[in-house]
């Protein structure tokens, strides 16, 4: 080789080899897999709106990606210790934070890359179905945030503690720790638990929510804030790893040997990253249910909770049934199902002239038990009188009655017409009561003549126990006279 060529040669950087060489490659068809049986089927069956889809991101597309990521982050990072080579490197002209960071952008890269791939597949088949709204980001900016979360805490692990049970430990232990997340959330109360919101495995929320109201971005810049931190404190324990390895006396050599101006920025990483994430969890804590969401007092904007305008899609002539533009696919179902029922009331005192949806968060309480200010309340009210209804709440919800499960939707009307207001039963429980007998028997001749099944309601009760009352087959009887 002449001095020319040799003057022309340049070497490839190490991170497009890592790239192009990561053990990444060799999981993401697992990923991709695991991915469509679990993630985008599940999001697939949820009805077409944005945020109820996107909550896959922060749930089951964490919970599939992240054990795998913190795994093959150890991999990665412990192979130099694995492979007996640490001597053999450490002769060579880079340094080791070079290696690592190389190894780390590496790994990350083609984690990500996987990662948005899947929340393309779900936001381009939820834009094929919706009908109202538009792709959220913040579950995606916390989705990846978690996956780096728990990639460099794998990464981390792997580089202080290698050897060939690092990884599989690596994996095991964030899963545990995704679930343990994942229980607290799910027992989150409505005045917040800390730990459980700052876990991003959340139960599917409502299926209007973000729809009447825009969802606060409060507990996701939370997140973010906590995870981040939690991520920038552990690439500064990176950065100090030679440190920690020596003894005391050895202090002032580990320093020489990491460089003072690494030293330094090690040290601001890990003082930056854990006030970070202290001040994550402070916040979290001071987290309070609201109309838009969990309201954090020092990040929340008042605008969020504003409605949101918009023009209801509605059918029918006399009695017209409205829904939100984002369940318009649901509309001619829920039209058919109430019509009938509609008829058989017509010219009585009280009849509604429509039928119109309205946000569901009128069925949650804050922690005072009081229900949120400014959510229209479901049930019979106005002048004229109007049926207000929920796509949650009800006993048979929009998507069921679109595919032809139960005769809630007809139930629900005429009991609220009927029976009027819920009533709720004395003592501890507080627990909300079926309508009378009469009242029962009422309901049931009224569907019986459209056709449609008998109602089931729930068992009246007191302070926990049977309440004495005509039987069923007794309200079915008078039903049979009363149609008769």
């Amino acid at each position: 080789m002449t001095a020319v060529a040799l003057s022309r040669y340049r070497p490839a950087p190490v991170l497009r080899i890592e790239i192009r060489r990561s053990v990444v490659l060799w999981a993401v068809p697992l990923l991709v897999a695991l991915f469509y049986f679990d993630s985008f089927r599940t999001a697939a069956g949820f009805p077409p709106v944005w945020t109820v889809r996107s909550s896959v991101i922060t749930s089951h597309m964490v919970a599939d990606f992240g054990p795998f990521a913190a795994g093959l982050a150890a991999w990665v990072a412990s192979r130099e210790g694995r492979r007996k080579t640490g001597d053999l490197v450490a002769t060579t002209v880079r340094p080791a934070w070079a290696r690592q960071a190389s190894a780390l952008g590496a790994t990350l890269f083609w984690l990500i890359l996987t990662f948005l791939v899947g929340v393309a597949a779900v936001y381009i088949d939820t834009a094929l179905n919706a009908t109202w709204g538009s792709p959220p980001l913040w579950p995606v900016a916390v989705g990846v945030i978690e996956v780096v979360t728990f990639a460099v805490i794998g990464f981390t692990a792997g580089a202080l503690f290698p050897g060939r049970f690092t990884a599989p430990l690596a994996a095991i232990g964030t899963f545990l720790l995704a679930e343990i997340g994942f229980h607290a959330a799910l027992q989150v109360k409505p005045n917040g638990s800390t730990y459980g919101l700052l876990s991003t495995a959340t139960a599917v929320p409502l299926t209007d929510d973000g729809v009447f109201y825009r969802v606060a971005p409060d507990l996701a810049i939370t997140q973010v804030m906590f995870m981040g931190g939690i991520t920038v404190a552990l690439l500064g324990v990176l950065a100090l790893a030679p440190v920690f390895r020596l003894s005391y006396r050895g202090l002032l050599s580990a320093v020489s040997r990491v460089g003072r101006w690494l030293f330094v920025v090690g040290v601001a990483l890990l003082a930056a990253g854990v006030a970070a994430a202290a001040t994550g969890f402070a916040l979290a804590g001071t987290a309070k249910m609201g109309v838009s969401g969990w309201d954090i007092p020092a990040l929340h904007d008042a605008a969020s909770d504003q409605p949101i305008p918009y023009a209801p899609d509605c059918a029918g002539t006399s009695f017209k049934v409205c829904v939100h533009p984002a369940f318009s696919a649901y509309l001619a179902a829920a039209n058919a199902e109430l019509q009938p029922v509609v008829a058989e009331t017509v010219g009585l005192p009280g009849t509604p002239v429509r039928a119109e949806q309205v946000a569901s968060g009128d069925g949650l309480l804050d922690s005072q038990g009081m229900r949120f200010a400014g959510v229209p309340k479901a049930g019979v009210s106005g002048t004229p009188p109007v049926y207000y209804y929920t796509s949650d709440d009800s006993l048979s919800p929009l998507w069921a009655i679109q595919a032809g499960v139960g005769t809630g939707f007809q139930q629900d009307f005429l009991t609220a017409f009927i029976a009027g207001p819920p009533r709720v039963g004395p003592g501890p429980d507080a627990a909300v009561l079926p309508p009378t007998a009469a009242q029962q028997a009422v309901i049931t001749a009224l569907m019986t003549a459209v056709g449609s099944p008998a109602p089931q309601f729930g068992e009246d009760t007191t302070n926990g126990q049977p309440t004495a009352g005509a039987t069923p087959t007794q309200i079915a009887a008078a039903a049979q006279r009363f149609a008769s």
